[in-house]
């Protein structure tokens, strides 16, 4: 399971500008494996009169395959985290998530201007003044780096190298599973043809057998 962290505060405190310092930092000096969250409170699939929202709005998981990228639309208003880190970042070690204010997660508070009282979990606060949760560790801009690396301090484990879901479950695993799966698999493979040394993630679905 990958490690969460809100990026919160209130309109234009510089939520999005902290998110993408930090990938930069966090995928690049520091070699960790990002994804990245957007919690809005807009509508965000696509209308029901295009053929896109058709397609979503009928339930199924539909991608959006286009000549710069690609775009997953799946229609769901009870959207647990669960539900996104297993669809979307099941390999990640990070996922930053700008907003989520509400969210059950450790958050880095951004801007001067005081949460309401509701927000819980609050554990750092950049750009603000020091009389802002003032037991709180404080960043400053051009401290990314330092906030980075204190949030790598924070996770406080290894990199999961082996993830297992069973029946959408996620299975916790120690070190020596972890390397007897992925030994066992990598040792198969290494007698089919066609990927000899190539040492990539390996992906493995086991089909439910009814019957």
């Amino acid at each position: 399971m990958p490690y969460m962290v809100s990026i919160c505060g209130h309109k234009s405190s510089g939520k999005t500008t902290l998110c993408k310092r930090l990938i930069e930092i966090l995928g690049g000096n520091l070699g960790l494996d990002v994804g990245y969250i957007k919690h809005c409170h807009d509508s965000v699939i696509s209308p029901e009169n295009t053929d896109s929202g058709t397609i979503a709005t009928s339930g199924i998981k539909a991608v959006l395959w286009g000549t710069d990228g690609i775009r997953a639309e799946v229609l769901k208003q009870d959207f647990a985290l669960r539900d996104i880190e297993r669809s979307f970042f099941p390999q990640q070690d990070i996922v930053l998530v700008e907003g989520g204010k509400s969210l059950s997660l450790p958050k880095i508070w951004v801007g001067g201007k005081s949460p309401s009282a509701d927000v819980k979990g609050i554990f750092a606060v950049f750009n603000g003044p020091e009389n802002l949760f003032p037991k709180l560790p404080h960043f400053q801009p051009q401290e990314e780096e330092k906030l980075a690396e204190w949030i790598l301090q924070r996770m406080g484990r290894k990199r999961e190298h082996v993830v297992l879901y069973v029946g959408g479950q996620k299975i916790g695993l120690n070190d020596f599973i972890m390397n007897f799966i992925a030994g066992t698999v990598r040792g198969m493979m290494s007698s089919l043809k066609g990927i000899e040394g190539k040492n990539r993630d390996i992906v493995l679905v086991i089909k439910e057998q009814k019957g």
